[in-house]
C-alpha cells in the first residue's frame, strides 16, 4: 500500500474527509466502499461519493510541475574556449593559443512586466531575454567564445559582457549576428530575430543594437514563488502560476536561499571523459568561506575539469550554485559558487557597477596607459571584493586577555579583536595592547600591521581601529572563535564573520558594534573593494609589467607571477599576500637574471625583494624607470636586494653603468625583448616628457627600446 491510499477494515462508513487524499489508482476502492457503505444504511449516498471520485479524477488530469533532467539540461552549453594567456615570468611575451572548455547556462535576462513602452520596450526585451553564466576562469583572456547546445549540433558566438575574477562569475552575451541562428536551434518560437524587429518596426539595426543594451532583469526564486529584481533594484513578486513563455520554459531559475547540509544536489556540466553532458549526483557536505571569506558550497558530486561554470540543482530543478573547482588529492570535494553570489554578480551587473581603471592594476590604475579603443574591446568588470579595511583580527578565547580589553565587566560574551587597520599609525593602535603581547599578534588574514603616514584620533568613529574589538556586525553577534550562526533558522551551523562583508556590495553600509577603550560604541562603515599590495587577479589588478637593467628583470610582485613560478615549496611572499596596499604601493622582485657577461657573479638570482637604486627607494616601478632614466649619474649602479624575512640582510648587485648601457642591445636581441621595459612601466609624465624633446614620431618610438635612448633625449633637454 503506497502512502496515498488508505484502507478500512470492517466495511465501516467512509469518512468525507479521506476522499481528498486518494489518488486515481484508489477510485475503484472508493466504489468498492461505497457500495458497502450504502448497504449498511450509513448516511453517505452513491451519488456523493461518484461525484468526489469524478472530482479526483479531473484533478489528477491536470499536469504536474515537472523537473525532468531534459528541462535542466537543455538550458546548459558547452562553451569552446581560444584563448591567449600572458606571460608573467617573461613579461615582454604572450603564451601559447590555448584551446579549453567548461559549461555555462542560460538565464533569463528581462522580464516583460518591466516593459514601460510596450510598443517598444516588448521587443527589445525580446532580443535583450537571455544571457550565459559561467565561471571567469572559463572565458578569461578569450580571443573567441562558442556555445554549442547540449541536445544538437548548434553553436552560437558569444561576447564576455560582464566580468568578476573575485568572485570568479562571468556574464556572456550572444554575438548580435548569431542571434537569429540561436533562436532558430533553441526553438525560441515567442522571440523575434533581429531581421524580423527590423522589418515589422522599421527600425535599422543600428536601433536594435541599442535594444540589447537596455536595462533588464534576472528571476530568482524562492520556496513557491519568484521574485524579479529589475534595473532599478526592486522586486516584483509574481506567484508561480504565472504563465511561462519559451524563454522561461528554456531558461533556468536561481535559488534564492542556501541548501541544506546533506541535501541532494544534481551537477550538470561538459567535463574531461567524454564529448555529450553529465549528470552526477551527491549532498550538500559543508557550507564555508574560501581564501578570501567569500561563501562557498562543498558539495561530494564529481566536478571535474570541464564542468566548471555548470549549474548545480536541488530537488526543486532549482539552481542553488555554479560549480567552480575541486580539491586536489582528496576524494570528491568540490566546490560550487552559492546562487546568493551569483544573484549579487547579476545585479551589479544590471546596476552598470563597473570599477574603473583607475581602482585596478595594484595601486598604477590612474598611472597606466590605456586607449579608450583598448577599454572599449575589453570586458566590463565589477567590483572586487569588499572588505573592512582591516590587517586582520584576534580570536578571544582567553580569558585573561577579555578581561584585559575589559569583556568580562560588560558580561560580553563574543567578538575579535581588530590587530590593525588600514591607513593608521601602529603606535596609536597599540598604545593598549596586552602586556606581554610585544606587539605582535596572530593574524587570520596572513598580513602584518603595516606602517602609514597618517593616524587617526580617538574620535574617529567611521573606521575600525587597531586594538577594537568588534560585537556584532548589523545586529549579529560575532562568536569569540571569530564566526556566526549560518541563519537564525540554522543555529548550529557556524561561519566566519567576515561573510556578512563579502556577501555585501561595495559601497554598501554596514553597523557595527564595537568595544573600544571599554566603551561601546555604535559605527557605520561603508564598504570599500580590497586593494592588495600583492595583485591578484591577471588583467584585474594585475599585469606583466618588467624592467630590464642589464639583464636582470624587475617586476612588481603578483599572485600570478608566483603561481607561474610553480614552486613545489610554500612562497616565501605569502607574507605579503592580504596587506592592503596604500596609493601606488607596490613590492618589486628581481624575477630572474638574463645570463651575460655584464653580470657575472649574479647569474641565477631570482625572487629577492629591491629595496634600493643607489640609494632611492622606488616605491613602484614606474618610479624604478624614473630613477634609472634620471639619477643614474654615478659611474655604478647599486641594486640593494633582500630576501623575506631577512629584513636586516642585504644582497648587492653593482655593475658598471657604461658596461651596462653597452650591452642593453645584446641582452634584449638575444632573448627577442623588443624593449627594455614595458610600456606601463613609463608614466605619462616621462613619456609627454620624450615626446616634447624628441619630435621626430620614428626616432621616439625606437628611443623608447633602449634605456641608453631615452637617457640621451633627457640629457639633451637638460643641456638645452
Amino acid at each position: 500500500m503506497s502512502d496515498d491510499e488508505s484502507s478500512q477494515e470492517g466495511g465501516g462508513a467512509v469518512d468525507n474527509g479521506m476522499l481528498g487524499i486518494l489518488d486515481d489508482g484508489g477510485v475503484s476502492s472508493v466504489l468498492a466502499v461505497a457500495d458497502g457503505a450504502a448497504g449498511s444504511g450509513d448516511g453517505v449516498s452513491m451519488q456523493m461519493l461518484k461525484a468526489a471520485a469524478a472530482r479526483k479524477r479531473v484533478k489528477s488530469s491536470k499536469p504536474k510541475r515537472s523537473s525532468s533532467s531534459s528541462s535542466r539540461t537543455r538550458p546548459v552549453v558547452k562553451l569552446l574556449v581560444t584563448s591567449v594567456s600572458r606571460s608573467y615570468s617573461e613579461p615582454w611575451r604572450r603564451r601559447q593559443q590555448r584551446e579549453s572548455s567548461g559549461t555555462g547556462f542560460l538565464i533569463r535576462w528581462h522580464d516583460d512586466d518591466n516593459a514601460v513602452d510596450n510598443n517598444n520596450t516588448d521587443q527589445s526585451s525580446a532580443i535583450n531575454r537571455i544571457r550565459i553564466v559561467t565561471n571567469a576562469h572559463v572565458v578569461r583572456n578569450a580571443s573567441t567564445v562558442r556555445a554549442r547546445a547540449s541536445f544538437g549540433p548548434h553553436v552560437v558566438s558569444c561576447e564576455v559582457e560582464w566580468l568578476s575574477l573575485p568572485l570568479d562569475l562571468a556574464l556572456l552575451k550572444i554575438a548580435e549576428g548569431d542571434w537569429d541562428d540561436f533562436c532558430k536551434g533553441w526553438k525560441f518560437g515567442d522571440l523575434p530575430s533581429v531581421a524580423d524587429l527590423v522589418k515589422r518596426e522599421g527600425k535599422n539595426a543600428e536601433v536594435v543594437a541599442t535594444m540589447m543594451d537596455a536595462p533588464s532583469a534576472v528571476v530568482l526564486a524562492g520556496d513557491g514563488d519568484a521574485t524579479t529584481v529589475d534595473g532599478n533594484g526592486k522586486n516584483n513578486a509574481t506567484t508561480s502560476k504565472k504563465k511561462s513563455s519559451s524563454a522561461d520554459s528554456i531558461c533556468l531559475t536561481l535559488s534564492s536561499g542556501l541548501p541544506k547540509l546533506d541535501e541532494n544536489v544534481t551537477c550538470v556540466g561538459f567535463p574531461q571523459g567524454g564529448t555529450q553532458i553529465s549528470v552526477t549526483r551527491g549532498v550538500v557536505s559543508r557550507i564555508d568561506v574560501d581564501a578570501h571569506y567569500v561563501l562557498r558550497i562543498q558539495i561530494d558530486a564529481a566536478i571535474n575539469p570541464g564542468n566548471s561554470g555548470g549549474p548545480v540543482f536541488d530537488e526543486k530543478g532549482l539552481v542553488v550554485g555554479v560549480a567552480s573547482s575541486h580539491l586536489r588529492a582528496a576524494s570528491n570535494i568540490g566546490y560550487i559558487i552559492p546562487s546568493k553570489i551569483v544573484s549579487m554578480f547579476l545585479q551589479m551587473c544590471m546596476d552598470g557597477m563597473e570599477v574603473k581603471v583607475e581602482d585596478r592594476f595594484s595601486g598604477l590604475g590612474e598611472l597606466v596607459v590605456r586607449t579608450q579603443e583598448e577599454l572599449d574591446d575589453e570586458p566590463k568588470h565589477v567590483p572586487g571584493i569588499p572588505n573592512l579595511r582591516i590587517h586582520g583580527s584576534q580570536s578571544l578565547e582567553s580569558k585573561a586577555l577579555r578581561r584585559h580589553l575589559g569583556l568580562e565587566e560588560l558580561e560580553v560574551t563574543g567578538g575579535v579583536r581588530i590587530v590593525g587597520a588600514v591607513g593608521s599609525v601602529m603606535g596609536e593602535e597599540s598604545k593598549d595592547a596586552p602586556a606581554g603581547s610585544d606587539g605582535k599578534e596572530e593574524n587570520d588574514s596572513g598580513g602584518n600591521n603595516g606602517d602609514s603616514a597618517e593616524g587617526e584620533t580617538d574620535d574617529d568613529g567611521g573606521h575600525l581601529r587597531g586594538n577594537d574589538v568588534l560585537l556584532a556586525i548589523n545586529s549579529i553577534p560575532i562568536g569569540m572563535d571569530g564566526t556566526i550562526q549560518l541563519s537564525p533558522t540554522r543555529p548550529d551551523e557556524r561561519i566566519n564573520f567576515r561573510s556578512l562583508v563579502t556577501c555585501q556590495r561595495v559601497g554598501s553600509k554596514v553597523s557595527l558594534d564595537v568595544l573600544r577603550n571599554k566603551q561601546r560604541r555604535e559605527l557605520e562603515v561603508v564598504l570599500d573593494m580590497s586593494k592588495f599590495l600583492v595583485s591578484q587577479y591577471d588583467d584585474f589588478d594585475a599585469i606583466p609589467l618588467y624592467v630590464v637593467v642589464g639583464g636582470c628583470v624587475f617586476s612588481p610582485l603578483s599572485l600570478p607571477l608566483v603561481q607561474e613560478k610553480k614552486s613545489k615549496s610554500p612562497s616565501s611572499f605569502s607574507r605579503y599576500y592580504r596587506d592592503q596596499r596604500n596609493k601606488h604601493e607596490q613590492v618589486l622582485v628581481l624575477s630572474k637574471v638574463l645570463n651575460d657577461d655584464v653580470n657575472v657573479g649574479y647569474h641565477g638570482w631570482k625572487n629577492l625583494v629591491l629595496k634600493s637604486v643607489n640609494g632611492y627607494e622606488p616605491t613602484n616601478i614606474q618610479e624604478l624607470v624614473a630613477v634609472l632614466v634620471r639619477k643614474m649619474h654615478s659611474e655604478m649602479i647599486e641594486f640593494r636586494c633582500q630576501l623575506v624575512g631577512q629584513d636586516d640582510a642585504d644582497y648587492v648587485i653593482v655593475m658598471n653603468l657604461k658596461e651596462v648601457l653597452q650591452s642593453e642591445h645584446r641582452v634584449l636581441k638575444q632573448h627577442m625583448i623588443a624593449s627594455w621595459c614595458s610600456t606601463d612601466a613609463s608614466s605619462k609624465e616621462l613619456r609627454e616628457e620624450v615626446e616634447e624633446y624628441e619630435l621626430s614620431e620614428a626616432k621616439r618610438t625606437v628611443s623608447w627600446n633602449t634605456m641608453k635612448d631615452v637617457r640621451s633625449i633627457l640629457e639633451r633637454k637638460e643641456e638645452n
